[in-house]
């Protein structure tokens, strides 16, 4: 083999990684982009609790969604999307770069107001109906009353397929419509008061990826200051049922009345309990780190926002936290935003601190925390985004708006939503406690029936310990009593749990991989798959110029031999 033939080798094989490179680079990033687009006209432009409740909803039937306004859709080119969602909560005039943009979408859904504005509606009529209840699929024999009433945009056209009615004077008149062409119309005007329904609409025209009711039960508030014995009572009785459940465990308590804090590691045989369901079947799930802010709160459930101000976290000590204060108070932009990210940073370390100290807890006790539930449900957008560097998972609702912990809600399906950064929301509401075990069951029953219509419908209910075992066994029989549902498993999903030096992981095998790094260690970094093309293209090079070094040595010492033969041949 000559160094010519060697050269042309190596550099085909040079040029065959690079292109495996960029084909590898271009299918990651087709795995990225988004599917979805949801364009929004609300009255500030910006993202409001009906935007994100939508962005729940939508979550479910999307691997990827992306939301912008009206006014900056042009920047976004709608033929890359799969499907595309418009919600009107305000009515306005659109603009014609807007309108253009929109027609363009090969599935489109229009929500709300504004919808005449655009092709596929615009030779349609439409009428507001206030303070309706009840409505009816079109294949349904009966109408339904509503649990409230509703406000519905009503259409009217040719060549409709009328998909829901509502019940008006006696008039049957359609508020969710497809045309001919395949486009959509859902005339709710109110998102957040009637999600269900609002689910319910797009379940027909954005396929579930499971056509079957999730259900899953928590066993709640669990913490240092909880009662081992009635939490193995619990436990026992839900594991002899064969049903997998999760438990939400605060490691950490704060003594309102001394400030001190008592953790897990306090309480050996709470531990030993929790070791013991989490042998037979249950999943732990870490709930804050010790549900308190101020002292003054401890188990109230704020740990992750400020409720005395009613906003994000500013100090990690409470006693330095002031109220926020308005942009108008600085006298200028770059003060403004100077102050801004100091105040963010501030939250970002809290969060963090908070987050590392519970997972990590939880782990040297032998608890292995699945997923995480945030206090009282409220956390700014930020803080969602630093809990997904942490988590695959959420449980329970998520706050709607960062400028109160009021404004909660939780979609009716399991769901990926945008504003959650990749995080998965299994939605759960706690079992309210009323005066008798007869209205207990019947808010519980409410909570059952609301989603009843839904297809891929999912109830996950969190009850509290100290409500006892006859409570228990009333919810536990409505659960069973759900037709056409299953039981969820967390540990046969895949999740991710991680800090610096603690991973824990579940492949959908029902095995829980820990992996712990002491301190000291250099955490290790999961590269990419570009990233490892990068290293193997580094490799490639590294062993073409190994081989011609290698080559150009075996050239020499040829080349020192001919030179003896002849000297010897001549001498």
């Amino acid at each position: 083999m000559n160094c010519n033939s060697l050269m042309k080798c190596c550099l085909m094989i040079t040029l065959f990684t690079i292109v495996s490179f960029k084909h590898i680079a271009s299918a990651d990033a087709l795995v990225t982009q988004p599917n979805t687009l949801i364009v929004y006209s609300t009255p500030s432009g910006e993202v409001t609790p009906a935007v994100h409740m939508l962005d729940l909803l939508v979550g479910h039937f999307s691997k990827q969604t992306m939301i912008v306004s009206d006014e900056h859709l042009a920047e976004k080119r709608i033929n890359e999307f799969q499907q595309v969602i418009y919600l009107g909560e305000i009515k306005r005039t659109l603009s014609k770069q807007t309108i253009r943009a929109m027609n363009e979408s090969q599935q489109f859904i229009a929500i709300g107001y504004n919808a005449e504005q655009f092709r596929p509606f615009s030779k349609l009529t439409f009428h507001k109906q206030d303070h309706t209840s009840q409505i009816k699929h079109t294949h349904d024999q009966t109408y339904r009353q509503l649990e409230r009433s509703i406000n519905v945009l009503t259409v009217r056209g040719a060549e409709l397929k009328n998909e829901f009615l509502v019940k008006k004077r006696q008039s049957d008149l359609p508020f969710v419509i497809q045309t001919k062409e395949g486009a959509a119309y859902i005339g709710i005007l109110d998102v957040m008061q009637h999600n269900e329904l609002l689910a319910e609409a797009l379940e027909k025209h954005m396929s579930p990826s499971v056509q079957m009711t999730t259900k899953y039960l928590m066993l709640g508030n669990i913490s240092p200051a909880s009662d081992e014995k009635k939490l193995l009572e619990l436990g026992q009785y839900v594991s002899a049922q064969h049903i997998p459940y999760q438990i939400a465990v605060t490691p950490a308590w704060i003594d309102r009345a001394t400030g001190d804090e008592v953790t897990l590691s306090d309480r050996p045989k709470l531990v030993s309990v929790l070791k013991q369901l989490q042998g037979n079947g249950a999943s732990i799930i870490l709930h804050g780190f010790s549900r308190t802010y101020r002292t003054e709160e401890s188990g109230q459930g704020f740990e992750f926002w400020d409720a005395k101000y009613d906003q994000p976290i500013s100090s990690n000590d409470p006693k330095k936290a002031e109220k926020k204060r308005m942009k108008s108070q600085f006298p200028n932009e770059k003060d403004f935003h100077t102050y801004t990210k100091s105040y963010q940073e501030q939250e970002i370390a809290y969060t963090e601190e908070k987050l590392t100290k519970g997972i990590e807890l939880l782990t040297s006790q032998g608890l292995y925390p699945l997923g995480f539930e945030v206090p009282h449900d409220a956390t700014s957008q930020q803080g969602y985004e630093v809990i997904s560097k942490h988590v695959s998972s959420l449980f329970g609702q998520v706050q709607l708006s960062d400028r109160t912990w009021k404004s909660v809600g939780a979609s009716p399906l399991v769901t990926s939503p945008a504003m959650l950064h990749g995080m998965t929301l299994y939605p759960q509401h706690q079992v309210e406690q009323a005066p008798d075990q007869e209205g207990s069951n019947v808010l519980t029953e409410q909570t059952i029936q609301s989603v009843q219509h839904l297809q891929s419908a999912a109830i996950g209910l969190s009850y509290d310990v100290e409500l006892g075992i006859a409570g228990l066994q009333d919810l536990i029989t409505q659960m069973e009593a759900i037709p056409s549902s299953e039981w969820l498993d967390i540990k046969k999903t895949k999740q991710t749990v991680q800090t610096a030096h603690v991973k824990i992981q579940t492949f959908g095998n029902g095995h829980i991989q820990v992996e712990e790094s002491n301190i000291a260690e250099t955490k290790t970094v999961k590269r990419s798959g570009m990233e490892n093309m990068l290293r193997i293209l580094t490799v490639v090079v590294m062993l073409f110029i190994a081989a011609f070094a290698l080559y150009t040595l075996y050239l020499r010492l040829t080349m020192k031999k001919r030179i003896f033969k002849e000297r010897k041949l001549g001498g």
